[in-house]
């Protein structure tokens, strides 16, 4: 029977609603895309986290192949060894600020950590709320990344990088801990715990999504942990300033005269994913990406 107009209609919006809702699934679960400007230049964006390689086998097996589909390698910045961060000793302890059945779920869970007797009752907020924060995850050593950029130097490919030495030395910035403790309190330990309740060892849970490619799930979920009180990952970056600095050189970055000249990018997973994603700024200025793995 022949579809009359309006069916027709109602079928393809039908059918363009589905393509969207399996792009944008496909959007919550990937960890790789695929780039390509304006001007021609192309490239595959990998967003790396801190985790160890051995607890994402498939993502490493991924980047490797994508990797070695790729003339050159671009990085964020080179690793980079920070100072030491000086921690006063005087901070005040969270334990006062906990009722004394919260204290006791605390302590239970950092013995179990193998957090010393000895350092336990000494223990600042920020560093206890960072411990609940960082539960169940491996020691990140070698990590995805460093897998994958140990192999690109074994197969010798070309590599250079967004932020320089002396753009890191500019971005860096002084971390107050004072302040940091100081907004860490009774009702940010108390999220940590309803979070751990609901999801298990937090750590842990961060790992599985990065395994299950929710990149989009895990920014949420750090950004939670931001908007309760929870410290994020400390650096000496200027996280914001370092974002709009490798979004104005990537796409030059990606920039060659031939056209077979593939870049892989190693990116954060932050700047990929999340509602400041230099993926959306990219098509904002006329970019295509497409999520590959």
């Amino acid at each position: 029977m022949p579809l009359t107009r309006r069916q027709f209609i109602g079928t393809a919006a039908s059918a363009a609603a589905l393509a969207c809702k399996r792009v944008a699934a496909q959007e919550e679960h990937a960890l790789f895309w695929r780039i390509e400007v304006p001007d021609g230049g192309r490239g595959v964006a990998f967003g790396y986290t801190r985790v160890a390689a051995a607890v994402v086998p498939e993502v490493v097996k991924d980047g490797v192949r994508l990797m070695e589909g790729a003339k050159r390698v671009v990085l964020d910045m080179n690793n980079t060894r920070f100072p030491a961060m000086k921690i006063d000793p005087n901070l005040p302890s969270l334990w006062p600020k906990l009722d004394p059945a919260r204290a006791q779920q605390v302590r239970t869970i950092l013995t179990s950590m193998h957090v010393p007797p000895a350092q336990l009752e000494n223990l600042p907020g920020f560093f206890i709320a960072s411990l609940l924060y960082a539960e169940g995850q491996a020691n990140p050593v070698p990590s995805v990344g460093g897998v994958i950029v140990d192999q690109a130097k074994a197969l010798g490919r070309p590599m250079t990088v967004l932020l320089e030495a002396s753009d890191v030395e500019h971005l860096r910035k002084p971390i107050d801990f004072a302040r940091i403790n100081q907004s860490v309190d009774a009702t940010t330990i108390e999220f940590l715990l309803d979070a751990r309740r609901r999801v298990g060892p937090i750590g842990a849970y961060c790992e599985r999504l990065y395994r299950e490619r929710k990149g989009e799930e895990l920014e949420r979920f750090a950004k939670s942990m931001s908007d309760h009180g929870v410290p994020e990952s400390q650096t000496y970056l200027d996280a914001e300033a370092a974002r709009e600095m490798m979004l104005a050189r990537l796409p030059t970055a990606l920039r060659s005269t031939q056209s077979d000249d593939l870049a892989f990018c190693l990116l954060p997973i932050g700047i990929l994913s999340g509602p400041k994603s230099i993926l959306t700024a990219l098509r904002d200025q006329g970019a295509h990406t497409t999520p590959l793995a």
